[in-house]
């Protein structure tokens, strides 16, 4: 039977975000491994604009260290790591991005 939660090693954390957010996720691992906590990573992803990590477990420590890469995040392009904004598209649609892959991305969406 396969468990219910699935945890992320940070191999596999750092493929859920693109090369931009690479270092931020490797600073909450370890930071993880520096406080000997055995906490699992349950979820890596972007929601509206922002680095989200989740852990199975509540640690103050550690989850101050996820707020404040959660905040730096919200700066620094997920794409390249390049200074980045966070744009509204549409209704809920949220991207962050520099002004270059912005471009690119935009060119996708009204792509013919």
């Amino acid at each position: 039977m396969k468990p219910i939660t699935e945890y992320y090693s940070e191999e596999q954390a750092v493929t859920m975000v693109g090369k931009g957010w690479e270092p931020l996720v490797r600073r909450v691992y370890n930071a993880k491994a520096g406080m000997g906590l055995i906490v699992g990573i349950i979820g890596v992803k972007e929601r509206y604009g922002v680095l989200r990590i989740y852990t199975d477990f509540y640690d103050k420590n550690l989850e101050d260290v996820i707020i404040e890469v959660g905040y730096e995040s919200e700066t620094i392009c997920p794409q390249c790591g390049n200074p980045s904004t966070i744009m509204e598209l549409s209704s809920g649609m949220y991207v962050n991005a520099c002004p270059e892959c912005k471009k690119h991305i935009l060119e996708e969406m009204f792509k013919d």
